[in-house]
């Protein structure tokens, strides 16, 4: 598929990252699997526990879907500590068997769940209002896989147990090569592995990975530029070498930036648009500002006047993919003036600007 994944690489993919769960606890000596951690220093049972919750909350999140039911919405880091704590609190006196238990019930319902998908359900970024133009696949894999997969990653590290994250990482590339991922997703997969390599104290291997992600990603070009996780490797000359030639290749359609101060400042004369979903507008919004979520932007296109500069912004999490940045590029495409909130709406809070909330 060319703009999608096969429902049983999908299926693969999650029973590979229990395995490698699997492996993971074939390495534990005694000792490890008895250990009691603490919220700052976890030990191994707990890590399984979180890899456990985040399978569970998303198989529930799947059930929701297929039902037409009301999900949770999971981008708020906030809310992702607040989840983790509370399986940390949950699961911190339970055995760890009981654990192991309850993990592979979790497995076999997240796997029932994806199931009942069609191969379109799962790979559509239109199929469902609630992911705001993401499809199925890509958070499940995210709480399926990918979060599995960094869990295991961190337990090697923190155990000394360097060669295994090697191991673990090299695996999962092949996998995913074998999966036939779309390009921009592919590409998404080596940027992150280059990132924990960079961050573990493998320069080498995040050097040998960012020029294929940055070419079937060139999105993430700019987001590199502000990427924490980059900066050991950032004055090297083999880096530098790198980013010069994928800024050169990346052909990508920017996104304007204007910063909060001038959106003030311009006033009502500008349309400030946010492009979160609902539950986030809700919340709070820049004062004035009028809701059309990312995945309903291009329906609405009729309805935003085009004799008025418009700004778009979302939380930018991910300065250069973000919500908002990809919204004034597609209002631009279509003749708009349209630029991106430099730093979404946290920058407008930090400026103690004006915000409301929706009214219910």
């Amino acid at each position: 598929m060319s703009d999608g994944l096969a429902k049983a690489d999908i299926l693969g993919l999650l029973r590979f990252a229990r395995e490698c769960e699997d492996a993971m606890v074939e390495s534990l000596t005694a000792a490890e699997r008895d250990a009691i951690g603490t919220p700052e220093n976890w030990a191994a049972k707990d890590y399984l526990a979180n890899i456990m919750v985040w399978k569970q909350l998303q198989a529930g999140k799947l059930e929701a879907l297929r039902h037409g039911e009301t999900v949770s919405i999971w981008h708020d880091m906030a809310v992702i500590h607040q989840i983790n704590s509370q399986a940390f609190t949950e699961h911190h006196s339970q055995s760890f068997e009981g654990v192991r238990a309850e993990g592979a019930k979790a497995q076999a319902t997240l796997l029932a769940a994806v199931d009942h998908f069609s191969e379109e359900d799962l790979n559509d970024p239109q199929r469902f209002a609630a992911l705001e133009g993401e499809p199925v696949r890509g958070e499940t894999l995210g709480n399926g896989l990918w979060h599995p997969l960094r869990e295991i990653a961190s337990w090697y590290l923190r155990s000394g147990r360097r060669e295994q994250v090697l191991t673990l990482q090299d695996a999962a590339l092949a996998r995913v090569r074998q999966a036939r991922f779309p390009a921009s997703s592919l590409g998404g997969v080596l940027y992150n592995q280059a990132c924990l390599f960079a961050t573990s104290g493998w320069p080498e291997r995040a050097l040998a990975l960012l020029p294929e992600a940055l070419r079937l990603r060139p999105t993430l070009v700019e987001w590199s530029k502000h990427d924490g996780d980059l900066d050991s490797l950032r004055d090297t000359p083999a880096f530098q070498a790198i980013f010069a030639e994928a800024e050169c290749q990346a052909g990508v359609q920017r996104a304007p930036l204007v910063s909060p101060q001038e959106v003030r400042a311009e006033g009502a004369d500008t349309l400030v648009i946010d492009v979160r979903g609902p539950s986030e507008f809700a919340a709070g919004h820049v004062a004035g500002a009028i809701n059309i979520p990312l995945a309903q932007l291009a329906q609405q296109l009729a309805t935003i006047a085009r004799d008025r500069p418009v700004v778009t912004y979302c939380n930018m999490h991910h300065h250069g993919e973000s919500r908002g940045e990809r919204a004034t590029v597609v209002l631009r495409e279509h003749g708009f003036h349209a630029r991106a909130l430099d730093g979404g709406y946290p920058a407008w809070q930090a400026c103690d600007f004006p915000v409301e909330l929706a009214a219910h």
